[in-house]
């Protein structure tokens, strides 16, 4: 069915009951989802992208702050299907590890129009992640693992995540704004040692990681324009890890895309509604892939944006929710994963020289 507001002659009230209506069924269906995963020996990731934020005049600075949170649970099993025929540290039956995972974001953000297409930006992120984790046995009764404090533990891990700085090339095309940001990483975020050669001889480690310990190669693409009372805009943005940190770690490759419909509500009200796509690959330690480490993951997410101007201000609130979600899994027993939604907060101001 093609949307009101694509029809012609569809008002802004049309358009954003339908908006309200598909991100409505969108949450009927994802809210129960779960999906096949690994064990919970992952570094936890949160599509962050500013998405398209149009165009600046030149000697104009925008400026923001975004600040993004969801919830992972993660059930899986560990120990000895036979502890006679086992070769796992400790040698323990089979048990749960049932480990909760909040990850949230606070994004600073600073973009300055140098004049013609060109332009700079830097993004400061930084990050926290609390987890908890509760161990049972198949039955569901409480456990203490011989190992309690090896893999998992109640913590939270928190500090600045790796900046990026990119440089704007835009132009107007027509009725077009398009825009590419080819940017670089820098390896500012915490990092840890290959909790995979420690956890093979019992010994107490951490997967969760700030930054990727590398310099990495980013490109984001926009474009975006208007259609009588309807916005649209699409991004697509790229991070590639090209080498081995110094503890022997490579990053997924990250591919994060999208494209949406929005319209005015009221002259201050906004509200846009899109489908999203969040890719990683695998991770490497040493150039190898481990098996209960990130094999790979891919979503379709439903973004619902609502946005409200305060002259050169702009309030907004975004909710993403996975429709389809894959996760590429190894030879270890595959346990549940969910992760519901996404929601982020954001302010942006804007101001000429």
């Amino acid at each position: 069915m093609t949307p009101p507001a694509f029809c012609g002659a569809a008002s802004a009230t049309t358009v954003a009951r339908w908006l309200w209506s598909t991100v409505v069924a969108a949450l009927i269906i994802a809210a129960p989802q779960r999906a096949l995963a690994c064990a919970g020996c992952r570094n936890p990731s949160m599509p962050s992208a500013q998405g398209s934020r149009g165009e600046l005049d030149a000697s104009a600075w925008r400026a923001g702050a975004s600040l993004s949170a969801t919830a992972i649970h993660v059930i899986h099993t560990s120990g000895c299907v036979d502890v006679t025929q086992c070769t796992d540290v400790p040698i323990q039956p089979q048990y749960l590890h049932d480990q909760r995972i909040y990850p949230i974001e606070l994004r600073l953000f600073g973009e300055y129009a140098l004049g013609g297409p060109l332009g700079l930006e830097l993004q400061l992120p930084f990050r926290a992640v609390h987890t908890t984790i509760r161990f049972e046995t198949l039955n569901g009764q409480a456990y203490t693992p011989l190992d309690a404090n090896v893999h998992h533990r109640d913590e939270t891990i928190y500090g600045p995540a790796d900046p990026s700085l990119l440089l704007r090339v835009g132009q107007k095309v027509g009725e077009f704004w398009l825009a590419a940001r080819p940017g670089l990483s820098v390896p500012l975020g915490r990092t840890v040692e290959d909790p995979f050669e420690l956890g093979d001889v019992g010994l107490r480690h951490q997967h969760i990681q700030l930054g990727t310990g590398t310099f990495d190669p980013l490109l984001l693409l926009e474009a975006s324009t208007a259609l009588r009372s309807v916005s649209l805009d699409a991004f697509a943005q790229g991070q590639v890890s090209l080498c081995n940190n110094t503890h022997g770690y490579r990053a997924p490759t990250r591919f994060y895309a999208g494209a949406h419909a929005g319209t005015d509500i009221t002259p201050a009200l906004s509200a846009s509604l899109g489908p999203e796509v969040s890719h990683d690959n695998a991770e490497r330690w040493h150039g190898e892939i481990r098996q209960d480490g990130l094999l790979g993951r891919t979503e379709l997410l439903g973004a619902l944006r609502v946005g409200y101007k305060l002259h050169l201000t702009e309030l907004s609130v975004s909710l993403r929710v996975p429709l389809w979600r894959r996760l590429l899994e190894g030879s270890e027993p595959a346990g549940d994963f969910q992760n519901p939604a996404i929601i982020s907060f954001a302010v942006t101001q804007s101001a000429s020289d």
